[in-house]
């Protein structure tokens, strides 16, 4: 967490939710609480959601080219304990990875708890990031999010809270074995390879609004040029109900392929291999 010429020390965090119960904020969350948490914690969908998590978003993370830089696990008290102590493990192997295990709150206040978790004694900012559990960053993003994010607050265009984001990116259908990747462009700043710069008393963070009308409320950076910065999945158990989107672009697989290596620090052949359907666990069930 190097100090530009003006003193700013400012620390990258990341912020990743597994299967946490919010109160709001997702379509599964008007269940009853007894309702959500069976849902959320069925060995089918837990076993699906670790594969995802351990074959796509953690090791683009552990790919990254700048490795200074904390992301925090979000879980619930809840959580079985068997995926908690998996989740314990995965950050004992990883070491930018924290893991916060709260109780059922507001998704808004779960994620500034985690952000402050994570926030070092002598950050003076945070430039926060967040990732779902299903998605990827490209091994470059944190590098580039601290360049982009250093050089506004250098400049003084960060004195409030600001965002920096990317908007180009990989859609990854799990479900379409024949046209599986597609590359577009976001219009606004998406949900991911975005982060909000914030003084490091976390007054607010990048949950806090809506991605497609963050702009509309805080100065926003986007970064339209440049490889490939994100992939964002869709398969069997997304809540927020994605679709490729209109105007992308088809990618041929063996291109797909090797940005998934290339760009993310994907092993293809784990990664293409949940394309086979439901995961199953070590004794052969679902």
């Amino acid at each position: 967490m190097p100090a530009d010429t003006m003193g700013h020390r400012n620390q990258i965090i990341g912020v990743i939710r597994f299967s946490y119960p919010a109160t709001d904020g997702f379509a599964a969350s008007r269940m009853e609480e007894g309702a959500l948490e069976a849902m959320l914690y069925s060995p089918d969908r837990l076993a699906s959601r670790f594969a995802y998590l351990e074959t796509v978003t953690l090791p683009s993370l552990a790919a990254q080219t700048d490795g200074d830089f904390d992301c925090v696990i979000l879980a619930g008290t809840s959580l079985p304990r068997d995926a908690q102590a998996r989740l314990l493990a995965l950050a004992d192997r990883h070491s930018f990875l924290r893991i916060a295990f709260l109780d059922r709150m507001g998704p808004l206040a779960a994620a500034r708890r985690s952000f402050r978790r994570a926030v070092r004694d002598d950050a003076t900012h945070v430039t926060g990031f967040r990732l779902d559990d299903d998605d990827a960053l490209g091994v470059d993003y944190v590098a580039k999010a601290r360049d982009r994010a250093d050089r506004l607050l250098a400049g003084g265009f960060a004195e409030g809270p600001t965002c920096v984001a990317f908007t180009r990116g990989l859609y990854w259908d799990l479900h379409d074995p024949d046209q599986p990747f597609h590359s577009f462009r976001e219009a606004y700043a998406p949900s991911l390879a975005c982060a909000m710069i914030t003084t490091a008393d976390m007054p607010t963070c990048i949950y806090r609004y809506n991605h497609r009308r963050i702009a509309t409320f805080i100065p926003t950076y986007l970064e339209p040029g440049g490889h490939e910065m994100f992939i964002r999945t869709l398969h069997e158990s997304n809540d927020s109900g994605r679709s490729i989107p209109p105007h992308s672009e088809p990618m041929e697989t063996v291109r797909g392929r090797k940005l998934l290596e290339q760009r993310f620090g994907i092993d293809p052949e784990a990664a293409m291999a949940l394309m086979a359907g439901p995961v199953r666990n070590s004794d052969g069930s679902h």
